[in-house]
């Protein structure tokens, strides 16, 4: 009886992939790369997370934007109407139905009534929490300030369609910047929201140990620090009880060290 021989790749082809990953995207990000997809694995997620993200803003009236989109697509803010629509678009109902009941905004791009783009934004001030299990972080967006999340496209040109009347919609909600994070390893999104015209504010860093979480951030050209902290206007807060802020202004709990 024949065994089946399982052939990897030499050693010196995968190291030669890497360095050209290193070239091309930074070793940081390579780094970067290799450990989160180490994480993945089913015996580390249970008890281990590591994640960094970029913090990224962009005053509205410098986002780029298109007067003129393809005739196959309609893009336009959904409604309730549109709730079991987006539901399967996301695959969450419940989620999805919780951004609406708060009060959040999500524009989408249709092609033959079907959606297939869309991002939300959330207007400050108020506490955006969605992400708390994975970045152990409550994001304090003040007044004037769009917090921009969950953008997904899958259909070729929607997501440019969206993107180009996406300063429109905030405009017409009344926010004069808008604010998103993305993951270091995202490397395609963080290309495209440059090209878009954000810019990097600081990144935040978050390392969980069977439940015992270590907070950090920094601005640009600046130290590591632990949170509560600010970023730019926005506000970094590590207590998920905290007191819902009501306004962009500081607190003591959000003073810089």
């Amino acid at each position: 009886m024949r065994q089946k021989v399982l052939s990897l790749p030499p050693i010196s082809g995968r190291l030669a992939r890497l360095a050209r990953l290193a070239r091309s995207q930074g070793k940081r990000h390579v780094l970067y790369s290799l450990v989160r997809a180490v994480l993945r694995w089913r015996c580390f997620r249970p008890w281990l997370k590591f994640c960094v993200v970029e913090v990224f803003s962009v005053p509205v009236s410098e986002l780029r934007r298109s007067r003129r989109i393809p005739r196959a697509f309609e893009v336009r803010t959904a409604s309730a109407e549109d709730l079991p629509a987006l539901q399967a678009f996301f695959s969450d109902g419940t989620r999805v139905r919780d951004r609406f009941q708060r009060g959040d905004i999500c524009t989408v791009t249709l092609a033959k009534d079907e959606i297939c783009a869309a991002v939300w934004f959330a207007l400050g001030p108020q506490d955006y929490r969605e992400d708390w299990d994975d970045l152990g972080c409550i994001f304090r967006v003040p007044s004037g300030v769009a917090w921009s999340f969950d953008g997904k496209g899958t259909k070729l040109g929607a997501w440019g369609s969206l993107m180009g009347k996406f300063p429109q919609y905030l405009e017409q909600f009344g926010a004069s910047e808008v604010m998103t994070i993305i993951d270091y390893d995202n490397r395609e999104s963080l290309d495209a929201h440059r090209s878009l015209g954000y810019r990097s504010l600081g990144a935040i860093c978050y390392f969980n140990v069977l439940g015992f979480g270590l907070r950090l951030y920094r601005s640009h050209g600046e130290r590591w620090r632990s949170m509560p902290g600010r970023i730019g206007r926005l506000g970094l807060s590590s207590k998920n009880n905290a007191p819902l802020s009501t306004a962009g202004d500081a607190s003591q709990e959000l003073a810089t060290p």
